[in-house]
């Protein structure tokens, strides 16, 4: 429901969730980083120990925020390691996500060459998505 309302009511229906459905405090973080509530997203994020690449993932990217908004290296490094931890584990290694995560940490670590070498290796299947959802949003 919160998603199909563009998040309107996720302030009403998340947070009673949190506790019993592990997405609800997921789906906050993300509702939160989409608003620029980045200290809210890292509260609800802070104490999770990731365990899926969604996870790590999600944490990554509110370290990140948090550590370039408020120039903090712990942010920063927890960022880079749990970036890293999803582009080089077995199964994700070969997707975009862990590609995207790889060139995540290579960007934080100001590994340029690497990045590009990272973000190229995607490009194709990233153009050929973002071509088709232009397409899409023109014909809705």
């Amino acid at each position: 429901m919160v998603v199909f309302t563009n998040g309107e009511k996720a302030m009403q229906v998340l947070p009673p969730l949190i506790d019993f459905i592990p997405e609800a405090r997921l789906n906050l973080a993300i509702y939160h980083l989409q608003r620029g509530e980045t200290e809210d997203a890292f509260a609800l994020i802070d104490s999770i120990d990731p365990s899926a690449p969604q996870e790590y993932i999600l944490k990554a990217t509110v370290n990140a925020t948090i550590g370039q908004s408020k120039g903090s290296a712990r942010a920063l490094r927890t960022a880079q390691t749990h970036f890293q931890a999803v582009g080089s584990s077995p199964s994700e290694c070969d997707t975009i996500p862990g590609r995207q995560c790889m060139a995540s940490c290579f960007f934080l670590l100001k590994q340029f060459e690497d990045v590009i070498v990272y973000l190229n290796s995607v490009k194709s299947y990233m153009c050929k998505f973002f071509s088709l959802a232009q397409w899409q949003f023109m014909h809705d």
